[in-house]
């Protein structure tokens, strides 16, 4: 397994999402509106929302008809421009317009999942976390960390393999892994970097 973390580190070097973001709020927003949509779709909407609601304060003073026209080509518009009023609201009254630095605080906010909570805690701040959405899962599966079905599980599996100071560049890594090379339906093995040292569970 170590070989495939130091693989993964030297072929993704510098954690990152494919998101467009500035600031800690603008990754939170982008996070929750990029469920079930697009990282592209994501970035074209968030650029004309982040023009009119730039703050906290901003969005929570806008109505949510205003942010759900903004937002209606993402999936879920109409739950998640609630939410974006909503979180807004509370980080505004609660937390003077900042976004808060702990798993806890985060989902307690509206529409914030531990997923999304650990990868504004990663990419926003550095603190260590690994956020399991699909390609995590699915990579995880493959390389043998974890036999679970639930991200909880498969995030303390992971933890329990690769080491702390790693845990950010390595889950995002294979993200980015699981969207290039090893995809749902059709991996891309004869390309992939990690062929000779992956056990490929799963892969006919």
């Amino acid at each position: 397994m170590k070989g495939i973390v130091e693989r993964i580190k030297k072929l993704y070097p510098k954690p990152t999402v494919e998101l467009n973001f500035s600031n800690p709020f603008e990754l939170l927003i982008a996070l929750i509106l990029s469920a079930r949509c697009t990282d592209k779709r994501t970035n074209i909407i968030t650029e004309e929302l982040f023009k009119h609601y730039p703050t906290p304060n901003d969005m929570a003073n806008a109505s949510i008809e205003e942010i759900d026209k903004i937002i209606s080509s993402c999936s879920m518009h109409n739950t998640k421009s609630k939410n974006l009023k909503a979180l807004s609201e509370t980080l505004v009254k609660d937390f003077n317009g900042e976004v808060p630095k702990s798993l806890d605080e985060l989902t307690k906010l509206p529409g914030v999942g531990r997923k999304t909570a650990n990868i504004l805690l990663s990419i926003a701040y550095g603190i260590p976390a690994i956020g399991v959405d699909t390609h995590v899962k699915r990579l995880a599966h493959r390389l043998g960390i974890s036999k679970s079905e639930k991200p909880e599980e498969i995030e303390e599996d992971i933890k329990k393999t690769v080491p702390k100071e790693d845990w950010i560049v390595f889950y995002t890594g294979l993200i980015l892994h699981g969207r290039r090379v090893c995809k749902a339906k059709n991996p891309n093995c004869d390309k992939c970097q990690l062929e000779d040292i992956c056990p490929k569970i799963g892969i006919k």
